[in-house]
């Protein structure tokens, strides 16, 4: 189809893209090109709408999304104008036809992002593949983080996943990626979110769904090496039935690991050393479901609830064998550490919705609860054999509970006076409450007595009530936003005797500035001020025992921390870019190694506010299609960190890297071959040091039709043991570890979709709570 427009004096083009039916088609892709080169590109909103900004000339406009005939329309740019509906019809010939290969990841004012709809490099990945490939992104086994930064929140079709840590890693490697359209990376959150974002956010945007029909995906996955056995079976369903969206899914996951270590501990003023090996044995259970549903009550009204459910339990057995030796004594200790953990997460939101003009303004209501209940503990057993003393046995257990609750109430405002500005603001309360219990016992003949360390019977209760303002200009090259966040927390604390009340402001800015009319080439300067408050569990003061000479527990006496952020991106040819980063951190909450204050033997890995952190990070992103058959993408961040353990100790400074670079070669009758390698120097984070490490990865997938996807991975090739030592003025501690996750592995999968009906884009329930902290 081809149509030609002139353009009334104005500045920019913008429309919706709309079905035969009238209804907004969401995601889609809008490219003004001119011959075979994209100018500029966006997708549609939820509600179809899109805005370019383009120079004065003569564009060739390009709608494509999966399912519909793409629609070619000749405009000639003069100035602003709206261009009004753009309709697709649906396509009678097959989906998998290509007609332009857009930029795979592009610098947007505030943030990268990363096209994965329709990429061939995407076949077969789960979501934390994928995120590594982006830029400025690392993945952990228990964390991710964004040039450095920890603390990152990832969001789902504008719903933030409530899971940290570990827990939170596992969730995102559910995802497929042949699901996922987009993923924006955002590295300084502006005034609108909450001002934990200190590790910026990741938003990941699911592809099209069904109207009036049914679509879904069932899969299986499993790894295999000589210490993993993982198996992850998943399944998905949405349907549009009229007005309503109802989606539902739910996995499980069970996990079996050997984890191997040695320890070696010099204690420098006792003149003593301690050396261990130790072999832990874990069983883990995961699983969850979500159930969410949206009704369009009219046009302007949207009505949405949702409801999500995970758990896992865990039983570890940890054998080791320490001996400890000084001038004096010589003592054996052989001992066998068997814990267990339950954790059930239970969260449901409410949202509504009222579109009040056709621009895209939106007045939003929600309420969201999360409810945790949280079971572990240990039961140890240790025999002592001492120089000429008889061998005797100690047997020591304890029991922890924790009850959580988060909730929160949302009022939100968006205004779009024109495409040169738009205002946001909006209040929101948040309640945060931890209920902790311990009990410490030891055993002497036949009967369990009161340890040493003391029982607890502790909570808190925390009120955060935040309200904010955003304004949005765009004028020519220029674009600004700029913000203000106020929050105020009172926390109250029973058993603990902890009492705090403080008021934040946390402002933050953005600007960009085109460097060529078409605006390939730009300059991206942004501030933000954040908080990092310490987690529950690390408030939380149990005592935990990781191996004979080894516990571990929280501080109830932490502070938050404080962030200032600033960076300058450049940005060439909409895709490669470097970016200069500083964070000034205040108070940061780090883990650490101190000795016990009345036994020297004993380390406790406890956590504590340190007085300095600065890191100055530079990350470059290059993705490259070096041929038809031949992309390669690669990431490098360097960061110089500058940090203060205590208020009187000298400034020490460190310097670390990582990198990722992956090749996806594209091969006939859809096979395709993946390599990757992920890597890091050595890292210093308060007393710990981390040896570097490297991470290689190949696989080889096939599509069969569009319903089959068959995996074959082999990863971690080089299968390298990771070292960290502890360093302290009165002892060094190093560990060494192997197997597990770091082991060679073998990863087969299979999946499987089926679709009935016309394509469309799901509604997904927006939500306002966090519950990050509980872990």
């Amino acid at each position: 189809m081809l149509a030609s427009v002139a353009l009334a004096a104005a500045e920019g083009v913008s429309g919706r893209v709309i079905d035969e039916k009238g209804e907004p088609v969401g995601y889609a892709t809008v490219l003004a090109m001119q011959g075979d080169e994209v100018v500029v590109g966006c997708t549609t909103d939820d509600d179809g709408c899109f805005s370019l900004s383009l120079p004065q000339g003569d564009y060739t406009l390009l709608v494509e999304f999966v399912g519909y005939e793409s629609v070619e329309q000749a405009i000639s740019v003069q100035g602003e104008t709206s261009l009004g509906d753009v309709t697709l019809r649906v396509s009678a010939t097959s989906i998998g036809e290509v007609v332009v290969e857009t930029t795979k990841i592009r610098r947007e004012a505030d943030r990268f992002v990363v096209d994965v709809n329709n990429s061939a490099a995407a076949i077969g990945k789960d979501g934390a593949e994928l995120l590594k490939q982006s830029p400025g992104v690392r993945v952990e086994d228990d964390e991710i983080s964004i040039n450095g930064a920890s603390g990152t929140k990832v969001y789902i079709n504008d719903r933030e996943i409530k899971l940290s840590g570990e827990e939170l890693v596992r969730y995102i490697q559910q995802l497929r990626a042949e699901d996922i359209s987009k993923i924006e990376i955002v590295p300084q959150t502006g005034a609108d979110y909450d001002a934990s974002s200190s590790g910026g956010m990741i938003m990941i945007t699911t592809r099209r769904r069904l109207d009036n029909g049914v679509m879904g995906s069932v899969r299986m996955y499993s790894s295999q090496s000589k210490d993993m056995q993982h198996y992850n079976p998943s399944a998905s369903i949405n349907a549009r039935v009229g007005k309503f969206d109802l989606s539902a899914s739910a996995w499980y996951s069970p996990h079996k690991t050997d984890w191997h270590a040695t320890e070696n501990t010099s204690y420098h003023t006792a003149n003593a050393a301690m050396d261990a090996s130790s072999l832990q044995r874990s069983k883990y259970h995961s699983y969850g479901t979500s159930l969410s549903a949206v009704a369009e009550l009219n046009s302007k009204h949207t009505l949405g609830a949702s409801f999500d459910f995970w758990a896992h339990d865990s039983d570890e057995n940890n054998t080791s064998s320490t001996l400890y030796r000084s001038d004096v004594a010589e003592r054996l200790s052989e001992s066998l550490f068997k814990t267990y953990s339950e954790h059930e997460t239970y969260n449901a939101t409410l949202n509504y919705i009222i579109k009040t003009d056709t621009l895209g303004s939106k007045l939003k209501f929600i309420a969201d609860y999360t409810h945790r209940d949280t079971r572990n503990g240990s039961d140890n057993r240790t025999s002592i054999s001492e120089l000429s003393l008889p061998q005797y046995d100690s047997l020591y257990k304890n029991d922890n509970a924790g009850l959580f609750r988060v909730a929160t109430l949302t009022a939100a405002r968006e205004r779009t006076f024109s495409q040169h500005w738009t205002l946001k603001y909006g209040a929101k309360y948040t309640y945060n409450e931890i209920n902790s219990a311990a009990t410490y016992r030891y055993e002497n003949e036949g009967v369990w007595l009161p340890s040493v360390v003391e029982d607890h019977d502790i909570s808190y209760a925390e009120n955060i009530a935040a309200a904010y303002a955003t304004a949005s200009m765009r004028y020519g090259r220029f674009s600004a936003v700029v913000g203000l966040r106020g929050e105020y927390t009172h926390t109250n604390g029973k058993g603990a005797d902890v009492s705090q009340s403080y008021f934040s402001l946390f402002p933050n800015a953005n600007l960009s500035f085109a460097l060529d009319k078409a605006g390939k080439h730009s300059l991206v300067a942004q501030y933000s001020r954040t908080i990092s408050r310490p987690g529950f569990w690390a408030l939380t003061p149990q005592r935990m025992q990781v191996s004979d000479y080894t516990y571990q527990t929280g501080n109830p006496l932490l502070d938050p921390s404080y962030t200032n952020t600033f960076s300058l991106t450049g940005v060439v040819a909409y895709k490669y870019s470097i970016t200069l980063s500083a964070h000034l951190q205040q108070d940061a909450i780090h883990q650490m190694i101190v000795a016990d204050e009345n036994d020297s033997r004993m380390l406790n890995l406890t956590y504590a506010n340190l007085p300095d952190i600065c890191n100055y990070s530079v990350n470059v992103s290059l993705p490259v299609t070096l041929t038809k058959w031949w992309d390669w993408t690669t990431n490098l961040t360097g960061i110089l960190m500058e940090q203060r353990l205590t208020a009187d100790s000298p400034i020490t400074t460190h310097t670390m890297a990582t990198w990722y670079t992956s090749m996806t070669f594209k091969l006939p009758r859809q096979f395709f071959i993946d390599t990757s390698l992920y890597g890091f120097t050595n890292i210093v984070e308060s007393n710990a040091h981390i040896k570097g490490l490297n991470f290689l990865s190949v696989s080889v997938k096939k599509k069969i039709k569009d319903n089959w996807t068959l995996v074959c991975d082999v990863n971690n090739i080089l299968n390298q043991k990771q070292t960290l030592t502890f360093r302290q003025d009165d002892f060094t501690r190093r560990i060494t570890t192997w197997g597990g996750g770091n082991s060679t592995s073998v990863r087969l999968g299979v999946s499987w979709s089926f679709k009935s009906g016309k394509a469309f884009n799901s509604k997904s329930i927006e939500k306002g709570g966090d519950s990050s902290r509980m872990e």
